[in-house]
């Protein structure tokens, strides 16, 4: 297992592992609801939307995924980084992701457009983890250049 994480609902738990394949689980039986397949390589990070209705993944396959957690379906892939996607997380309000890869850039999404809206390419090297703020103006990232910029949200 490469990443897990509770869903925000406290309901459910994911987990990404090194061959590509994400378990979801009913957190207070214990039993494995979904086994979602897409990925082609490790999957770094996951995240669940702050109404727990979808769960995004990122993997060193260069892609995201977004699935349908209810129905264990596949809702859509997304691409625009050309390296591994380490990190990835929802903003509170529900309408964006961001990302950091090991190609030096954070990306921001659009939820429902599935796109991406902004590319920051401040960073020298590979960035290891991003999180938003409490009220989701505002998003970190962290990277191997030994540094942690704090971005605005874009508009």
């Amino acid at each position: 297992m490469c990443a897990c994480v509770q869903s925000p609902d406290g309901k459910l738990i994911a987990s990404g592992a090194i061959d590509g394949i994400i378990n979801v689980f009913d957190l207070e039986s214990g039993h494995l609801l979904h086994t979602l397949e897409g990925h082609a390589m490790p999957v770094r990070s996951l995240c669940f939307s702050p109404d727990s209705m979808l769960l995004v993944t990122a993997s060193d396959d260069r892609h995201m995924k977004i699935y349908d957690v209810q129905h264990g379906n596949l809702a859509a892939t997304l691409s625009g980084h050309s390296s591994w996607v380490l990190s990835i997380a929802f903003s509170p309000d529900n309408c964006h992701f961001v990302t950091g890869s090991s190609d030096k850039t954070v990306k921001v999404w659009d939820a429902s457009a599935r796109d991406c809206c902004h590319t920051f390419k401040e960073h020298t090297d590979q960035v290891w983890q991003v999180c938003y703020n409490e009220t989701g103006t505002r998003f970190a990232s962290v990277s191997d250049d030994k540094s942690l910029l704090i971005y605005n949200c874009p508009p």
